[in-house]
């Protein structure tokens, strides 16, 4: 009974136990982020109870009397009990122990227990490193000042944008004033890339407190200092990171993470919303902050492969908008940063009205300020965006203020904005106080205001509350904007409105401003006005510069200025505290729109330059005073005469507002001319006599100087410094402020006192009385003296000694080819002038430059000398360039880089940059990015800031280990000319002085331009001179000139063909061998030619040239004459010979005849860093991805990298010019066999009969060919027949043709309008061919025996309705119905013709709106490769909106069709719309326009002129061709003249269409063009009787056989025509006589 009476009373006792067990659990009394420190569990282990539950101690004591009173047997258990706790207390001591060790042990804290209350940012926490969220507050030119939460505010510099941006400002910096006009810098400013309101990452980087300043904080937006603790594994799809643009690509941009290893690209799709909604439709620069969602996938194990890893991201508003962090990504702590947005949920409200909450696996906090709820509770979820993160305490705050949170990378746009400072606010309600910050407000539109404690009252206030109760109204004034905290801050004291608010919206430009001196700057004053700050700059502080500006500007002092610029975009105020601008009585210039011919006004000067002086006004408004209108008095240094910030009075010569150009003019009678007085000279002063003088100051157009001993002040010029351009650009840098010069010269004294320091004028002066004055100048007289100007008319203007003036015309330039003389003269260039003679009435005289007049036989190398003691200065001279190079040492270098003509290297010692020209190294070097190498040191060039080198290494090794002989005078030695510059050119030299440098003048003679220099290679004996420092300067000699009756070496002139007209045979010889580009070719005449790698060969084969050698005879064919006046030849079989059965590689003559998927031939010519440039045409290149080449061996890639190996490709792409390709194979080197049919060399080809293909023998391939064309055209001969009427029709209406079996007609043929649209015309669809090209033969005639079979079937009405859909399709039949022209688009939608036909049909029916949606669908619909179609379609949407459109309508479509398009092709369709429907005017007004836009070009000029011819306005054309010379390159001059004499003979009149053809033959006798196209016009003109003349004229001029031949032959067309038998036989006799005198 025991036994039973114990297994029945256990399960109670297990389930009460089991019961209470549970209960502290449901009580909740202990938090559950305190330690619980809970009772030791009691544990049976008796053998009876193996599973026995453990009970609380304390629970076994109040239960156990009740058990023994119910059950007499408990005293069993208590005794099992007690026993086992016996048993146990030791262990349980133990135990006990040890837990209450690790209750002592410092637990680490939450971040809810380390931010107990969830602060408000104050200075105090500001700490460098950290991160924080931002609002650009405002945009300066070099800082931008950003706006952080509770009201602080930093500062971001200008090279804390972005790395990528930093380097362009450095470069930019590093540029020259040259550089910076001529080419087109692309670096944003700062108010470009930002704009106010756009929330930024930032990154505190130092904290400064002041008492006087504040609290300054210096921020950064740079990615890689912001997200330096981010990794790739960390990276999650949707993530929101910031990131800067880095560069901008073809199909995207590189965003810029900063995140080690990782590459972010964002295509141009991806930034296309953002751009056109954000951007104002412009593309993303460098530099641009944009806050990117990562598009990285979902495998983050294939995103931690490798070393590098390449993501998407996209800045699409939808998408920046939603990304966030989700709870199931895990993300680090190290990868948190500002701006991403995370769900949170409310863990604790805080006393002060913050939250802690929970997001991820993290705690942060949310400030009072930064809720947008306003009672939030504990377990709500809110959507939140990080705002900074603490480094220290590893802190996170957020916010969840709206307009943060849902932030889409657009400037944040709230009601705050209409809000400026000083505003008044009326009434303004009281939402509630804080006894920290102040007053809250509820003003207009639901926008909240703060009123901090210090602008609460004038008074102290003691109880907020009280004073400012709850809705309570107040007056209010703005005292700023506060975007993060999305508040406005107020003040309520009654002193602020007493204060009178100036706001930057109130002033303009010439507005009258008083101000206060706050603070003297390097750059300017900074004055204040209220809560207005402005700068006044440091050349507008007073009339003249002031030496100690900080006496008159004290902080405090009042200043009365006057407003220069307002930009309120960048709220910047420049003010000007001259007192002739303030008191001026004049009117004031501040927009281009009161401009008045002859107005009258006051400026300063910006800048001068040589040519004249840039003068500015108010709101950036500028004018050019030309150098003529500078003074009634001469002024031939501008930069003497006036200087930056100058106050000067002008008057308004012209205008134009389309360029923004203002000229001006000094000239008045009002006024003090500038310059009118003249400078002063000492007592003993005389032209020509020596003189020392002292450098004061170093310009960049010369030296400022004071004359020894008389201390006068005067000038001298850079260009006075030497007779050699570049050596004056080297003796200006090596002169220093201070230097002593000596034996200068007085040159001449106008209102500067002008010194030369020349060789040539120095010497003329000492051993000749100098003449300064006309009267005594005498014929024949030889003088120095200077290009002063080049005029294309007249001739070259050169100054003399005294200011005297004389001109070189035209025909004294040079002794043959003046135009071409002219060309190689430079403005400042030292001349020897010859006198001619002198006008004594006019003070002037005429001078010769020619070389027959002024060479007396003798070169001069003092030149050289100069040159060399310029270049030992520079030498010496540790700022430019580093100490111990010299000319001629050796070095070692490694490549760095490479641009188009030469590689670039560093030094290893210096670790400076030097530049080696392609010719003057190894090839094997030129593709071996880490061979390291020794190079000399051959030039220091000052203008470009580098040093030149050679690289070859048999040349460096001969200078290294050069001969120690010295040179002697008149020794011969044989050398090598390494570098041929503008005039020394540096030789190395052989025999006796075997690797020594020598330098010789590169010219005979100053005014020796046209003589042939050296060439890099070239073979030169010279005759040593002078040695100078160590340097051998010698005379070589020069290469002879070619005479008038010289021609090509070796040619059989008389046999060869001359005429150069395209698709004509010449012959010539080879100049000279171009690695990757091809071959130099001298033709019959003098003329040049190049012959490209694509166009030697019909089969292109390995290493090209080494077929070819400099001198090789060669028959070449014209292609086109092509870019300075250089000829576009082709030794090509099928060209030459016009045998084209063995054309392996067919010529590629353009982007738009390739096709994506074919495959090409070519030759690799350029590599860089990531793609490879492949000539696959004459002027047609693709790229390669250079990845392509990582399988082949080194060897191989540096013969397939320079053109050596003909590579296989298809194109994958095509991109508008861009050709894509990828590569396929490459020919292997032939090795004892041919593994392609060679093509025939060269070398062999001597005749024409040799090369012709015998008869009867053909080729496998030719007769396979044959075979399978011959079986074609029997198969499809009834096909063919069938359609020949349709094809005529078609070619009519097609500028493609059609042919029966070989092209494709699965589309409508092409219509090419290359004339004004008409709608009136008759237009007959082209007919479709009945058969398909891509269907096998025995196909297409079971489809057509099928066809016959099933038409016998049919009935009649069912045969009629298939012949008619037959027709119908076939264009025999004219769609009538809409539902017929849809059916012909599907069929064909990208024929224009079609389209075009179906815009006819809705205009048939007055259906304007519905033609131009025709118009609109053909544009969406054609592919964008099919240009010549789209254009057609623009063409006829221009005509239908130029017959039933508005002008509006009009100029909408055509700024589409420009931009869509070529603007010149659309100008000038537009313009034949515009003469076919009459309206002339508009017409005259495109060209107007096309002139302006396009005025290099000549057909521009030409048609216009043609416009006017044809509508009779002769004078306007005549005037309209003196405009297009102004503008025209001098090559275009002959062609333009004479196209406009031949409009003459047209349209005008033939006497002065004659004048003008006299005019250009007495320049061009030997034009045989221009005598041809003459004489033509003049038969057509009727004039029978003058064209013999001219006849008579050409054929005794002196031109080669050939060309007279030509004139011979159509002299007797002539006479054979229009003449007798008498006249054709005086032909015939003349012509014999010709021939028996030569």
């Amino acid at each position: 009974m025991l036994e039973s009476q114990t297994v029945t009373k256990m399960p109670q006792k297990m389930k009460n136990t089991s019961v209470k067990r549970g209960q502290p659990k449901s009580s909740g009394s202990v938090p559950t982020d305190q330690p619980v420190v809970k009772k030791k569990k009691k544990v049976f282990k008796d053998e009876s109870f193996p599973r026995g539950g453990s009970v609380k101690t304390q629970e076994i004591k109040d239960q156990s009397s009740l058990q023994e009173v119910a059950n007499p047997d408990a005293q069993l258990f208590k005794e099992v009990e007690e026993e086992h706790k016996s048993l146990q207390s030791k262990k349980k001591k133990r135990e006990e122990a040890k837990k209450a060790k690790f209750l002592q042990k410092p637990k680490m804290p939450s971040l809810v227990d380390s931010l107990p209350e969830a602060h408000l940012l104050t200075r105090q926490i500001l700490a460098p490193g950290m991160l924080i969220l931002g609002c650009v507050k405002e945009v300066h030119e070099y800082s931008l000042n950003i706006s952080l939460p509770n009201n602080l505010t930093g500062t971001v510099a200008l090279t804390q944008i972005s790395p990528a941006y930093t380097e362009q400002l450095q470069r930019l910096s590093q540029m020259s004033e040259e550089d910076l006009m001529s080419e087109d810098t692309e670096v944003a400013d700062l108010p470009t890339l930002f704009k106010i309101g756009m929330i930024v990452t930032c990154k505190i980087l130092s904290v400064q407190n002041s008492k006087q300043s504040g609290v300054k904080v210096k921020l950064s937006l740079n990615p890689q200092d912001i997200n330096k603790d981010l990794t790739p594994e960390g990276l999650h799809n949707g993530m929101a990171v910031f990131g800067s643009i880095s560069s901008v690509e073809d199909r995207g941009y590189v965003v810029d993470l900063g995140i080690k290893g990782v590459k972010a690209f964002m295509k141009s799709l991806d930034a296309e919303k953002y751009v056109q909604l954000h951007n104002e439709g412009f593309p993303l620069r460098v530099g641009q902050p944009v806050t990117c969602a990562l598009k990285v996938g979902e495998d983050r194990m294939e995103r931690a492969v490798g070393e590098t890893r390449t993501i998407n991201v996209t800045i699409d508003p939808s998408e920046v908008t939603t990304a966030q962090i989700e709870d199931a990504m895990e993300v680090k702590f190290n990868c948190l940063a500002p701006g991403m947005k995370v769900t949170t949920r409310v863990m604790k409200v805080c006393e002060n009205g913050g939250v802690v909450v929970k997001f991820l696996s993290f705690k942060g906090s949310v400030p009072v300020t930064h809720l947008s709820i306003k009672t939030p509770h504990k377990g709500n979820q809110m959507m939140a965006r990080i705002l900074y993160i603490q480094p220290t305490t590893k802190s996170v705050v957020l916010t969840t203020l709206p307009h943060i949170v849902d932030y889409s990378g657009a400037p944040v746009k709230t009601s705050l904005t209409q809000y400026d400072k000083g505003d008044i606010i009326e009434e303004a309600r009281v939402l509630y106080t804080d006894h920290k910050r102040g007053a809250y407000l509820k003003i207009q539109d639901g926008v909240t205001a703060l009123a901090g404690l210090k602008n609460l009252s004038d008074e102290k206030v003691t109880d907020l509350k009280a004073h400012f109760k709850r809705d309570s109204i107040h007056r209010c004034r703005v005292l700023g904007v506060d975007l993060m905290d999305n508040v406005v801050h107020v003040g309520m004291k009654k002193s602020l409105f007493s204060k009178s608010f100036v706001s930057l919206k109130s002033l303009h430009p010439g507005d009258l401003f008083e101000c206060e001196v706050v603070e003297l700057k390097d750059k300017g004053v900074i004055v204040k006005s209220g809560h207005i700050s402005g700068i006044i700059p440091k050349m507008h502080l007073a009339d003249i510069p002031l030496k100690m500006p900080e006496k008159r500007f004290i902080p405090g002092k009042k200043v009365k200025c006057r407003v220069l610029k307002n930009d309120l975009s960048k709220k910047s105020l420049v003010l000007t505290a001259k007192r002739s601008l303030v008191n001026t009585q004049l009117p004031l210039l501040t927009d281009l729109s009161q401009l008045e011919a002859g107005l009258q006004t006051e400026g300063y000067v910006i800048k001068t330059y040589s040519k004249g002086v840039l003068v500015g006004f108010y709101a950036n408004v500028k004018g050019f005073v030309p150098k003529k209108e500078l003074s009634t008095e001469e002024i031939a240094h501008p930069e003497k005469v006036f200087y930056t910030g100058q106050v000067v009075k002008c008057r308004v010569l012209s205008w134009n507002l389309d360029k923004g150009t203002v000229t001006l003019s000094f000239k008045s009678d009002d006024w003090k001319q500038h310059g009118s007085k003249l400078a002063n000279v000492p007592e003993d002063f005389q032209i020509g006599k020596s003189v020392d003088c002292k450098v004061t100051e170093k310009r960049k157009t010369g030296l400022d100087v004071v004359l020894k001993p008389s201390g006068v002040s005067a000038f001298l010029p850079r260009i006075h410094l030497s007779d050699s351009l570049a050596t004056c650009d080297l003796m200006l840098e090596v002169t220093d402020v201070g230097s002593v010069l000596k034996n200068c010269v007085y040159f001449s004294r106008s209102n500067v006192l002008i010194l030369s320091k020349r060789k040539s004028i120095v010497d003329y002066c000492r051993e000749n009385a100098v003449v300064t004055n006309v009267t005594d100048l005498k014929d024949g007289m030889l003088i120095p003296g200077t290009v002063k100007s080049i005029h294309s008319r007249f001739g070259i203007f050169v100054e003399l000694p005294s200011g005297l003036v004389g001109l070189a015309p035209n025909r004294f330039v040079s002794d043959r080819q003046w135009q071409k003389a002219k060309e190689q003269y430079h403005i400042g260039q030292a001349v020897i002038a010859r006198i001619l003679q002198s006008n004594r009435d006019d003070n002037k005289c005429l001078v010769s430059l020619r070389m027959q007049e002024c060479y007396q036989g003798n070169t001069e190398v003092d030149l050289v000398e100069d040159y060399l003691m310029a270049l030992d200065k520079i030498e010496d001279q540790k700022s430019r360039f580093p100490p111990g190079i010299k000319i001629g040492g050796v070095y070692k270098a490694s490549l760095v880089g490479r641009s188009d003509d030469k590689m670039i290297y560093k030094l290893a010692d210096s670790g400076i940059s030097v530049s080696c020209p392609l010719d003057l190294m190894d090839e094997e070097d030129e593709t071996d990015n880490n061979n390291s190498l020794e190079v000399a040191v051959l030039n220091f060039n000052v203008k470009d800031n580098c040093i030149s080198v050679v690289a070859k290494q048999d040349i460096v090794k001969a200078i290294n280990g050069k001969s120690k002989a010295k040179g002697k005078v008149n020794q011969k030695v044989e050398g090598k000319a390494l570098m041929v510059c503008d005039e020394v050119t540096v030789v190395i030299l052989q025999g006796q002085l075997e690797g020594q440098l020598a330098h010789v003048p590169t010219r005979k003679h100053l005014n020796d331009v046209l003589s042939p220099t050296f060439s890099t290679g070239q073979d030169v004996m010279i005759f040593v001179k002078k040695v100078v420092n160590g340097h051998i300067v010698g005379v070589p000699n020069y290469p002879m000139s070619r005479t008038k009756h010289q021609s090509v070496e070796g040619l059989d002139i008389e046999d060869g063909k001359f005429n150069l007209d395209p698709g004509n045979v010449v012959e010539g010889r080879l100049q000279k061998l171009k690695k990757r580009s091809g071959i130099l070719v001298n033709l019959v005449g003098g003329a040049k030619g190049v012959v490209c790698l694509t166009d030697l060969y019909d089969e292109y084969q390995n290493d090209p040239l080494s077929k070819f050698h400099q001198g090789q005879h060669l028959k070449c064919y014209v292609i086109d004459l092509g870019p300075k006046q250089t000829y576009q030849l082709s030794l090509r079989r099928s060209r030459v010979f016009n045998d084209k059965s063995d054309v392996k590689d067919p010529e590629v003559l353009g982007v738009k005849s390739l096709k994506v998927g074919q495959e090409l031939r070519g030759y690799i010519v350029k590599k860089t860093s990531s793609d490879l440039l492949v000539r696959i045409g004459r002027d047609v290149f693709g790229t390669i991805d250079g990845a392509d080449f990582s399988h082949i061996d080194r060897r191989t890639k540096r013969l397939l990298f320079n053109a050596k190996i003909v590579i296989s490709t298809k194109v994958i792409g095509l991109d508008g010019d861009k050709v894509h390709l990828k590569f396929l194979s490459y020919k292997e080197e032939e090795s004892g066999r041919k593994a392609i049919k060679r093509q025939h060399s060269v070398e062999s080809v001597t005749s024409e009969e040799e090369l012709k293909p015998k008869p009867g023998v053909k080729s496998k391939d030719k007769q396979k060919t044959e075979e399978t064309q011959e079986s074609t055209k029997k198969k499809r001969k009834k096909v063919v027949d069938k359609n020949n009427s349709d094809k005529k029709q078609s070619n009519e209406l097609s500028n493609e043709p059609t042919s029966g079996s070989q092209n494709s007609t699965d589309e409508l043929p092409r219509l090419k309008i290359d004339y004004a649209f008409s709608w009136d015309a008759d237009l007959t669809l082209p007919p479709t061919e009945n058969m398909e090209n891509s269907s096998d033969e025995s196909d297409s005639e079971e489809t057509q025996k099928k066809t016959k079979k099933s038409k016998k079937d049919m009935t009649k009405e069912e045969i009629m309705l298939f012949e008619f859909e037959k027709r119908q399709l076939e264009g025999s039949v004219r769609p009538e119905k809409t539902e017929d022209f849809d059916r012909m688009v599907l069929q064909s939608p990208d024929s224009s013709l079609v389209w075009i036909r179906y815009m006819a049909h809705h205009l048939e029916s007055s259906e304007i709106e519905k033609a131009q949606a025709v118009a609109e669908r053909a544009l969406k619909t054609i592919s964008f490769r099919e240009e010549q179609e789209r254009l057609n379609v623009w063409v006829a949407y221009l005509n239908l909106e130029n017959m039933y459109g508005t002008p509006a309508q009009l100029q909408k479509v055509l700024e589409r069709a420009v931009q869509q398009n070529e603007p010149l092709s659309v100008y000038q369709q537009l313009i034949n719309i515009y003469v076919k429907s009459g309206k002339l005017e508009e017409a005259e007004q495109l060209y107007n326009k096309m002139v302006k836009k396009h005025s290099a070009n000549k057909s521009v000029w030409l048609g216009f002129g043609d416009f006017f011819f044809r509508n009779g306005r002769v004078e306007s054309a005549r005037k309209l061709l003196q405009r297009s010379l102004n503008s025209l390159e001098k090559r275009d001059h002959v062609d333009t003249i004479s196209k406009f004499a031949q409009m003459e003979f047209k349209y005008g009149e033939a006497e002065r269409g004659k004048t003008m053809f006299e005019n250009i033959l007495v320049n061009y006798p030997r034009r045989t063009d221009l005598w041809s196209v003459y004489i033509d016009m003049v038969v057509k003109s009727g004039d029978l009787e003058g064209a013999r003349l001219l006849f008579e004229r050409v054929i005794n001029l002196q031109m080669a056989m050939k060309k007279m031949k030509f004139f011979f032959k159509k002299f007797l067309d002539f006479e054979e025509k229009h003449g007798d038998e008498s006249s054709v036989a005086a032909v015939k006799q003349k012509a014999q006589e010709y021939v028996d005198s030569h």
